[in-house]
C-alpha cells in the first residue's frame, strides 16, 4: 500500500474514532442514568488475588491462586485500561523475567516474541486455553484478563512451553445487564483510538446474551520517523444457556493490522569492528533515524472461531469441550539494516543499507480440547480429576521472495526512499504439523492443611516439511521430510498451608520441544536453500525440567497479597552442532541452566490506593556446548534483574492518579553469533509512566497517561543484526462512557 493510501485510511480511522467517542459520550453527558451498571466481572473467572478472585480459568489447575504451586501473574482489564495499553507487547511489560525479541527472521516482520525465564516463548501464546495461529501483534481489546504461568508447562500445554505461557481470556457475554461503553482516545504522534463493548441480554430465562468488542487504531511510532501503525478489529460473541447446566458459546475474531515496519538501527556485530568503541552495540545514532523503505509494509489478517460447549450433569461433575478454527495472513516486507562493505569505524562515512526480509505466509489451526472434571470425597480427603484429550492440525506454507539489498543510505543521514521489488520466485515452504495428546491431573485437598498436584500428558507430534518448486527452475530446493515425536510431559506439586491465608509449595515440571518448530524450520525466504535439513529435523526433542520452592501469603483481610519463588530450569539435550566422526550436523549434547528468585506483590484497597509490583532475578548460561565459545556465556536476551512498579491513589471521590516504572538489566544476542560476527549487547533501561483519572460522572471519565516521562532512549526489543528503539515519551487523553 502506498503511503497516499495510509494517510487516506488513516484519514477515514479517525473520523470514525471521532463519531465514535461523540456517540459513545453523548447520552452521558446529556444525562446520568439511574440504573447504567458498569460492566461487571465475571465471578467464577475474577483470578487476581484477594477480593478479585480465586482461580485460573483452565481446569487443569483447580485450587485457588492463593494455593496453586507455580509462579502466576495475573493483569485483569482494569489495570490494562488504567496503563492505556493498546499492544500484547507493552501489557507484559508489567511481568518482570519476560524480555522482548525483534522477531527477525522466522517470520520476519515482527509478531510478539519474547523470552520467559531465558527461554523463547514465541509459539507460547494462548487464548482461552487455545493455542494462537500465527505471528501478529496482538491488540488487548477482546481481553478480559491476561495470564502468565512461568516454568515448564508441556504437562498444562503440550510442546514447548520451557520458560512459561501466556494465556488471552477473552471477554464473554453476560446476563447480569445491558450496557454500551467505548473510549475515544487522541494523542501525540497522530495517535487515534477508539473502542468499544456492547453486552445486550436477548432471553435471560434461556440465557441468551450476545456482546461485541470492537477497536480501530491508527499512530506514528513515537520518537521514530516514518513508522507508522494502522489496525481495527471485531469480535462478536454469542451465548446460549449462560449460568445453566448446558452453556454453548461462540466467538469470532477479525483482525486487520496494516502498517509501515521498523526494524530498528543496526548493530555494530561485525568482526572488523572488534577493538573499535562501537563493536558489541547498537549503532549510536538518533533515535529517528528511520533505515526502511518507503514501500515496505506489513500486512496481516487473523480470522480465528472458537466454539465451547460445557454441560455440568452434577455440581461435581462437568464436560468441556472446545473447538477453533484460525487462519492469519502474514504479506510483509520489511528492510533489516546492515553496513555496507567492511567498516571498522562508525562515521559519517558509514554506509547503511536494508535487507528486505519478504513473508508471505498463511497460517492456519484446526484445533479441539475436550477436559472431564469430577470432583469428589470429603473435606478432609478430596479429589479433583481432570482428564483430557486434544486433537489439532497447523498448516504454515509461505510464497518465497528471496531477499534483496536496497538502495545505500548514510548511517547517520538516512533518506527515505524506494527499494527495488521482490516478486514470487517460484517456490514455496510448507510446514504441516498435527498433534494428538491425552492428559490426567489429580489435585487432592486433604483437610485444612495440604494440598498435591500431579498432572501427566502424552504428546504425538508429526511434522511434514515440503518444499515446492513450481517454477522448475530450483530442482535442489525440493523437499518432503517428516518426524513423529513422541513425549512424556509431567508435573507434580505439594502444598502446605500453614494458615488459612498462605501457603508454602515444592513444585516440579518437565518440558519438551521438538524439532518442527519456528526456530529450525526456515519458512522464510532468505534463499534458495531447503526449508530444513534431514538432520535438523530427525533430532529427538529436546527435554527441560524445572525445581520451584515458593509461597504466597495475604495479609490484611486479603488487602495485600505477597509471593516469591526459588527456582532452576535445566534444558539437559540442548542442540549442538556434530563434532565426532560419524556425527550428524545437529546432536542433543548441548546444556542450558537458569536459576533465579521472583517476588511480587499485589495490594489494594479499593477506591483509596493499589500497588502492583514484581522483582525477578535470572542467572542462566550455557553449561555445554559442542562451540567451546558458547560455555558459560549468558543466555540470549536475559536480563539478569528487572523490576516493575505500578500504583494508583485516590487523591478526590472523583480523582485517581498513578504511574510507575519498569527496569529491565543488560541483555545479550548472538551468544551462537556466526563467525564473523560477534555479540550484541544492549544497556539496561528505566521507564517511568504516570496516568490521572477523572470521574466527571458516574458514567463518563477522562483519563491522561504520559509515557517514557524522561524521554529515556533505550532498546526494549533486539536480535543479533538490529535493536529497535522503544517510544520516546508521549501521551494520550481519553474518554470512557458507560450507558
Amino acid at each position: 500500500m502506498s503511503l497516499n493510501a495510509a494517510s487516506l485510511r488513516a484519514q477515514l480511522i479517525r473520523s470514525f474514532l471521532a463519531a465514535g467517542s461523540v456517540a459513545v459520550a453523548a447520552p452521558a453527558l446529556a444525562q446520568e442514568p439511574a440504573a447504567s451498571p458498569e460492566p461487571q466481572k465475571e465471578e467464577e473467572e475474577v483470578v487476581v488475588w484477594g477480593e478479585r478472585g480465586e482461580r485460573l480459568s483452565q481446569p487443569q489447575t483447580p485450587l485457588d491462586l492463593l494455593d496453586t504451586p507455580r509462579t502466576v501473574t495475573v493483569l485483569d482489564e482494569d489495570l490494562v485500561k488504567e496503563q492505556g495499553r493498546t499492544t500484547l507487547r507493552d501489557t507484559l511489560r508489567n511481568i518482570t523475567g519476560i524480555s522482548f525479541q525483534a522477531g527477525e527472521g522466522n517470520p520476519p516482520g515482527g509478531g510478539d516474541a519474547f523470552s520467559v525465564r531465558g527461554f523463547s516463548a514465541r509459539d507460547d501464546i494462548f487464548v482461552d486455553g487455545m493455542r494462537d495461529p500465527g505471528n501478529y501483534f496482538r491488540d488487548p481489546f477482546i481481553a478480559f484478563r491476561i495470564e502468565v504461568t512461568k516454568g515448564p508447562a508441556s504437562a498444562f500445554a503440550g510442546r514447548g512451553n520451557v520458560g512459561g505461557t501466556v494465556n488471552i481470556v477473552t471477554q464473554a457475554p453476560r446476563l447480569d445487564a445491558n450496557w454500551i461503553s467505548g473510549a475515544g482516545t487522541v494523542g501525540t504522534h497522530d495517535l487515534f483510538r477508539g473502542t468499544v463493548d456492547v453486552n445486550q441480554v436477548l432471553n435471560e430465562e434461556s440465557g441468551i446474551a450476545v456482546r461485541v468488542n470492537a477497536m480501530a487504531h491508527s499512530a506514528d511510532e513515537p520518537g521514530r520517523d516514518t513508522v507508522h501503525n494502522e489496525r481495527w478489529g471485531v469480535m462478536p460473541s454469542i451465548g446460549f444457556g449462560i449460568d445453566q447446566d448446558t452453556t454453548l458459546r461462540i466467538n469470532y475474531l477479525h483482525l486487520e493490522q496494516n502498517n509501515l515496519p521498523d526494524y530498528g538501527v543496526p548493530n555494530a556485530r561485525n568482526a572488523s569492528l572488534v577493538g573499535s568503541p562501537f563493536a558489541g552495540r547498537p549503532a549510536p545514532v538518533p533515535r529517528g533515524n528511520f533505515y526502511g523503505y518507503s514501500n515496505d509494509y506489513y500486512h496481516v489478517q487473523a480470522d480465528i472461531l472458537t466454539a465451547r460447549l460445557e454441560h455440568r450433569f452434577t455440581p461435581d461433575l462437568s464436560l468441556q469441550t472446545q473447538v477453533r478454527y484460525g487462519r492469519v495472513h502474514n504479506d510483509s516486507i520489511v528492510s533489516a539494516p546492515l553496513f555496507v562493505g567492511t567498516v571498522t569505524t562508525l562515521d559519517e562515512n558509514t554506509l547503511v543499507s536494508g535487507r528486505a526480509k519478504p513473508r508471505d505466509q498463511v497460517d492456519t489451526i484446526l484445533i479441539g480440547q475436550t477436559h472431564l472434571s469430577w470432583s469428589f470425597g470429603s473435606d478432609a480427603f478430596r479429589h479433583t480429576l481432570v482428564a483430557g484429550v486434544e486433537a489439532s492440525r497447523e498448516t504454515a506454507e509461505n510464497r518465497r521472495r528471496l531477499e534483496i539489498d536496497g538502495p545505500v543510505m548514510n548511517l547517520f543521514d538516512p533518506v527515505l526512499q524506494a527499494r527495488p521489488a521482490t516478486p514470487y520466485n517460484g517456490t514455496r515452504a510448507r510446514a504441516d504439523t498435527e498433534t494428538l495428546a491425552g492428559y490426567l491431573f489429580d489435585t487432592v485437598e486433604i483437610g485444612e492443611s495440604w494440598r498435591m498436584l500431579g498432572g501427566l500428558r502424552w504428546d504425538q507430534v508429526t511434522t511434514r516439511v515440503r518444499g515446492f518448486d513450481d517454477s522448475g527452475n530450483f530442482p535442489n530446493y525440493v523437499t518432503d521430510l517428516s518426524v513423529t515425536d513422541r513425549a512424556w510431559s509431567g508435573n507434580l506439586g505439594l502444598v502446605f498451608k500453614p494458615s488459612r491465608d498462605s501457603s508454602l509449595y515444592l513444585a516440579y515440571g518437565t518440558s519438551f520441544e521438538p524439532s518442527g518448530r519456528s526456530e529450525v524450520i526456515q519458512l522464510a525466504g532468505g534463499n534458495n536453500n531447503p526449508p530444513v535439513t534431514f538432520d535438523s529435523l530427525n533430532a529427538d526433542p529436546e527435554r527441560s525440567n524445572a525445581w520451584e520452592l515458593g509461597g504466597r501469603v495475604q495479609l490484611l483481610g486479603d488487602k495485600v497479597n505477597l509471593a516469591g519463588a526459588l527456582f532452576q530450569i535445566t534444558r539437559s539435550n540442548g542442540r549442538t552442532p556434530g563434532i565426532n566422526p560419524g556425527d550428524p550436523a545437529v546432536v542433543l549434547e548441548g546444556e542450558q541452566r537458569v536459576r533465579g528468585a521472583e517476588f511480587q506483590v499485589q495490594a489494594e484497597v479499593e477506591g483509596v490506593w493499589s500497588v502492583f509490583a514484581g522483582y525477578t532475578y535470572l542467572d542462566g548460561e550455557v553449561i555445554r556446548s559442542n562451540m567451546p565459545a558458547e560455555i558459560g556465556q549468558r543466555l540470549d536476551n536475559l536480563p539478569r534483574h528487572s523490576v516493575n512498579l505500578w500504583a494508583s491513589y485516590w487523591v478526590l471521590d472523583d480523582l485517581q492518579v498513578g504511574g510507575g516504572f519498569q527496569h529491565v538489566g543488560s541483555r545479550r544476542s548472538g551468544v551462537s553469533a556466526p563467525a564473523g560476527f560477534i555479540p550484541i549487547e544492549v544497556p539496561a533501561y528505566t521507564v517511568a509512566d504516570f496516568f490521572a483519572e477523572y470521574h466527571v460522572t458516574g458514567n463518563l471519565a477522562l483519563r491522561l497517561n504520559v509515557y517514557n516521562l524522561t524521554d529515556e532512549y533505550y532498546f526494549q526489543s533486539f536480535f543479533l543484526n538490529q535493536s529497535i528503539p522503544s517510544a520516546a515519551r508521549s501521551a494520550t487523553l481519553s474518554l470512557t462512557a458507560t450507558f
